[in-house]
């Protein structure tokens, strides 16, 4: 565990030292480009700006601690990936705001952008590399920990399995011990001879409790890291909080990412900045054009609304342009192949997804995110949440303009309902294994649909 804590600790070191030692770099550029006269010294520049320094050093160091950033030993690759993208949006906008705070700004737009780019660079750099240090220390035997397993469940199997597989982790199992075995057991000794670090207890895995509290107590004394093993996991677990009733501990599960409050967060601010530019971008200039033609093209309004199911099952309005003629069934018969109601300039807009645009709208209301289950008709929920197991799960998280399913080919016309239950299954993937990567690719891919021409597009 010691050598967990010290790479930690480098890389906290390290990552301080880039920020700070690029944001002084950057401060003597941005006086170099703009002033061109009285260029203070690197030690003025720190003299003279030490308060902003130190309060973005701590900003970093609160953040990576809510974030459990450092966590080196037991991520796979693309998480670390995914925890620095994380991190460093929310790091990105306080750069931002700090340096507007005074009337002399602290840095330009494009020096900050350069600070960031460069900034992100290095500390994924070093992330990476004592990541794979360490995996690699791990795996080739040069540094383990020595554990034990105390009690027995249906899940000390699975632990002991995988500890065999994951030499990467570090940890090896010195011993198991029963109710019997630990009566016969002198601790103090194993503890001893053993140098153990960690102990696993098992839930329900132990008959006598003072032998329970015995070794509590030693754990304790001897500074070890102690783990429950659950008698039993509900399925697709995907860690637990502890919350507490004045002192009685009690444990929530959560399955899903955005089920945390960190990824909320993250998918939130990323959903209203990219709404945001596409509004101000894009929109702005293409919204009165789309308008002309679909009034040119068909009598009625240009944007239609409808009531869609939204998350936690609460019903929102969602903005489409129009793209079919009023015949009074609009709202409640969903779109066939060659469906006659859909307008001339309808079938463009649909074929291109342009049709979607007014839903950065919804996005920016917070009804809907950027990339999410597609929202089905109200109808269409009602029926197949009775015939499609699971089919509410997609409920977990907000509908999106777009969606995994759309990328993969599940869009169109659902003709039987193994069409929906495709989709569904898609759906279900994302809500289960959602990240701001994941996001991102989805997006690249609608952008590559869109230009391309998506052949299930109805």
């Amino acid at each position: 565990m010691l050598l967990r804590k010290r790479f930690n600790q480098i890389e906290l070191l390290m990552n301080l030292i880039i920020i700070s030692l690029l944001l002084v770099i950057f401060i003597k550029l941005h006086y170099q480009i703009n002033i061109k006269y009285s260029i203070p010294t690197y030690f003025e520049i720190i003299n003279s700006h030490y308060k902003a320094i130190l309060l973005i050093m701590s900003f970093w160091i609160l953040l990576i601690g809510n974030f459990n950033y450092l966590s080196l030993s037991n991520l796979k690759f693309y998480k670390q990936l995914g925890d620095t993208g994380k991190v460093f949006i929310l790091f990105s906008l306080f750069i931002f705001t700090i340096s507007g705070v005074k009337s002399e700004e602290l840095l330009s737009i494009n020096l900050i952008l350069c600070y960031l780019s460069i900034t992100f660079l290095l500390i994924l750099f070093v992330k990476l590399f004592l990541f794979f240090l360490l995996k690699n220390f791990f795996k080739n035997g040069k540094y383990t920990v020595n554990a034990i397993i105390v009690g027995n469940n249906d899940n000390v199997d699975k632990l002991i399995a995988t500890l065999k597989n994951r030499k990467d982790l570090g940890i090896n199992i010195v011993k198991i011990l029963d109710d019997k075995l630990l009566e016969k057991t002198d601790i103090k000794q194993l503890f001893k001879n053993n140098d153990i670090q960690i102990i696993y207890i098992a839930q329900n895995g132990l008959n006598y409790d003072y032998l329970y509290k015995e070794l509590y107590e030693l754990a304790l004394l001897n500074h070890m890291e102690i783990n429950y093993i659950p008698y039993a996991f509900e399925e697709k677990v995907l860690s637990f909080s502890v919350n507490y009733i004045d002192t009685l501990p009690i444990y929530t599960i959560k399955k899903y990412p955005l089920e945390q409050t960190n990824n909320q967060i993250v998918k939130s601010l990323f959903d209203i900045i990219f709404s945001s530019l596409v509004c101000v971008f894009i929109l702005s200039w293409l919204f009165p054009i789309i308008a002309l033609l679909i009034k040119l093209d068909s009598k009625g309004s240009v944007i239609f609304k409808q009531k869609r199911r939204g998350i936690n099952g609460k019903d929102f309005d969602c903005y489409k342009f129009r793209t079919m003629r009023n015949d009074g069934t609009n709202s409640i018969k969903a779109t066939v192949v060659n469906d006659n109601r859909i307008t001339k300039i309808g079938n463009f807009l649909r074929k291109t997804s342009l049709d979607e645009l007014p839903q950065f709208i919804n996005v920016l209301k917070g009804d809907m995110s950027i990339v999410g289950p597609r929202p089905h008709m109200i109808s269409q929920d009602i029926y197949y949440s009775e015939i499609i197991r699971k089919y509410n799960l997609r409920n977990y998280v907000k509908p999106g303009i777009t969606g995994l399913s759309q990328v993969k080919g599940y869009r169109g016309a659902i003709d039987c309902d193994k069409d929906m239950e495709d989709r569904i299954r898609t759906d279900i993937f994302y809500v289960r294994n959602w990240s701001l990567l994941l996001d991102i690719q989805i997006i690249y891919q609608t952008v590559v649909l869109v230009f391309k021409g998506d052949e299930n597009a109805i």
